[in-house]
């Protein structure tokens, strides 16, 4: 019995981290976004630049994001499609990840693949449900937020048997939750 419990957990772990990643985006007007995110929005530092408004899709779900430019630094606040906050990304370089968490995303991807290419890296803060919407995002952009960051890297990869681009989450520890292989329809947009 208990060797049946393990082999159904396996199997549903392989399903888990297997799963293709079908993300469409398309822009939209402000008027479009839900009325609660746009509270959120108000509420962004004057300095926000290069506001753009979209709609995600990734199979039944969708989602609302709003990107933005600040203090140089590219960042992305993403919303369940209620209008509440789901997490903030920035876009990073992996060079800039602290030497540890470096070494061990690097250790992954050495041990897992026989090739590997970042194509894109970026710390994901995870809006915890105590914290107050506008003290969350603020804090994230002003560099002073407690919330420990996982960082999602787009990936291309090799293995002896497979070619892939895909979409790794990682804890702030380095070590990896998830992944998704990105299908090519839905990848030229997650590059911002």
């Amino acid at each position: 019995m208990k060797f049946k419990a393990v082999l159904i957990l396996l199997s549903i772990s392989s399903f888990v981290f297997s799963q293709t990643k079908n993300e469409k985006e398309e822009r939209i007007s402000e008027s479009d976004f839900p009325t609660k995110a746009l509270e959120v929005v108000k509420h962004l530092p004057e300095k926000c630049k290069r506001l753009k408004f979209y709609k995600e899709t990734d199979g039944d779900t969708y989602s609302f994001e709003v990107k933005f430019k600040y203090k140089g630094n590219r960042y992305s606040l993403e919303f369940y499609n209620d209008g509440r906050i789901e997490d903030i990304e920035v876009l990073t370089k992996f060079k800039n990840l602290k030497d540890d968490v470096r070494g061990d995303i690097s250790n992954y991807f050495k041990a897992s693949f026989s090739k590997y290419r970042f194509i894109k890296v970026q710390e994901q803060f995870v809006k915890p449900s105590e914290l107050e919407d506008t003290t969350f995002v603020n804090d994230v952009l002003d560099n002073t937020s407690k919330v420990s960051p996982n960082f999602e890297i787009i990936a291309e990869v090799k293995s002896d048997t497979n070619h892939d681009i895909r979409e790794f989450t990682f804890n702030h520890s380095g070590e990896i939750v998830d992944f998704r292989i990105l299908n090519p329809a839905s990848y030229e947009h997650v590059l911002y």
